[in-house]
């Protein structure tokens, strides 16, 4: 049942205001036909009494009346009363004595008159049985009292079985995202051909599980490649104080510690750039200020030593992001660039067309056109890069397309002017 409980609910909410509306205007429908000839009985006695008020106006005695036909709730009953009150015979009328109203239980409805004559005023009754007008009140009464419920089951069964077949898609996802777990993320759930709401939450989830599927297909990729990146430097230490164990005191410790502490380097800055990579991608989303980015490269580029870099081509340039990672985009992009270049660094930046246009050249030996695109996978270093001594994991770059495309920008990368890399990132300026 627990199972079911949504269809319940809509069958009893469905059923139940039925029944209350059904039975609130059964009882307008009993009321209005009640009052409806009531009403009708009594203008009808009305009529009558008008008729034959006006005969004994005109001066013809009570008794010779001439009596109008029968109307609604079958033929009244004419009285008179004479001054003194002395009963008047009215000939044709159901009481011929006319002395007093009908006898039994059955309600009438009376109307009365007083018509002044020449042997003094004359009071002019007429009566009516309701008995008719109770009868079929109680014919639909009784009418109701079957067909209410009747429609109200009809109503409940009609609800149950169109919150089923509308409910069943529901169930049909509902079961299948159940059986979906980390090893058949692959799968998705059924989307029926429709473009109702049921429709566009199975098209939702599974968008969602495309996205679940990408990222853990990428999480998973990305602790290969790191165990693999960090087993490199861990291996070299262990070989070397194993070398220098074998020799005892033969061996040269000075050195050795020396190329530990260089392999403990390599692998304490891979970790960090493991950790900034993370964040970058999967972090929450930092505080968005206003960033003067001339600023930040200005700042980034008086820090490295190692190359000339050229910065008569920056202008001002201000968008809206995290400053922190923007200048680690910027500092990324000259450590690169510093690391491939053979005499300089040029960098520009400038503000068009509702972008801010920053631009990181080296004088190296590029990127072969083949490369450009992979040149920003994690962990990809190209064959000239991967000497020890070129530095890094290959992360520098990912981390830089992952912060741009965070801020809704773009990073590429083509020839430069000067011989080497152009590497650029366009940001939107709001």
């Amino acid at each position: 049942m627990q199972r079911r409980s949504v269809r319940l609910r809509v069958t009893l909410a469905a059923a139940g205001l039925f029944a209350v509306a059904l039975t609130v205007a059964s009882f307008a429908l009993v009321r209005s036909v009640h009052n409806n000839l009531s009403d009708e009985i009594e203008r009808t006695n009305q009529e009558q009494l008008d008729k034959i008020a006006e005969q004994v106006a005109a001066g013809t005695p009570p008794a010779e009346v001439q009596l109008p036909n029968g109307g609604p709730g079958g033929q009244p009953n004419f009285r008179a009363v004479g001054p003194g009150g002395a009963p008047i015979v009215i000939p044709g009328s159901d009481n011929p004595n006319n002395r007093r109203p009908p006898r039994g239980p059955d309600p009438t409805a009376q109307a009365r008159r007083t018509v002044e004559t020449t042997t003094g005023q004359v009071t002019l009754i007429v009566e009516r049985s309701l008995a008719e007008v109770d009868s079929t009140v109680d014919s639909i009464t009784d009418a109701l009292f079957v067909g209410v419920p009747l429609l109200v089951v009809l109503v409940g069964l009609l609800t149950w079985w169109i919150a089923g077949r509308a409910l069943r898609p529901v169930e049909a996802i509902r079961a299948e995202a159940a059986e979906i777990t980390a090893s058949t993320i692959h799968r998705r759930v059924p989307e029926p051909p429709t473009d109702d709401e049921i429709g566009r939450l199975a098209r939702t989830m599974n968008s969602m599980l495309d996205r679940l599927e990408e990222s853990s297909l990428r999480q998973r990729r990305f602790v290969s490649d790191a165990s693999h990146e960090l087993r490199s430097p861990v291996a070299a230490i262990r070989a070397q104080v194993e070398v220098a164990l074998r020799k005892g005191d033969d061996a040269n410790w000075p050195e050795v510690a020396q190329r530990v502490l260089e392999e403990d380097e390599r692998l304490a800055t891979a970790v960090t750039e493991l950790l900034e990579l993370a964040r970058a991608e999967e972090s929450a989303e930092a505080e968005q200020i206003e960033v003067d980015l001339d600023e930040v490269v200005l700042e980034e580029t008086a820090r490295v030593r190692r190359v000339p870099i050229d910065t008569s081509r920056v202008s001002a340039g201000r968008v809206r992001g995290s400053a922190p990672q923007l200048a680690r985009v910027v500092r990324n992009l000259l450590d690169n660039a510093c690391r491939h270049a053979s005499s300089k660094v040029e960098v520009a930046l400038a503000a068009r067309d509702g972008s801010v246009w920053l631009a990181v050249d080296d004088d190296g030996p590029g990127v072969p056109p083949s490369d450009r695109a992979r040149v920003f996978d994690r962990f990809m270093r190209l064959d000239e890069g991967r000497a020890r001594d070129a530095g890094g994991m290959g992360l520098g770059l990912s981390m830089v397309k992952a912060i741009v495309e965070r801020h809704g920008g773009q990073v590429a990368v083509a020839e430069a002017p000067i011989g080497g890399a152009r590497f650029t990132v366009r940001l939107p300026t709001n």
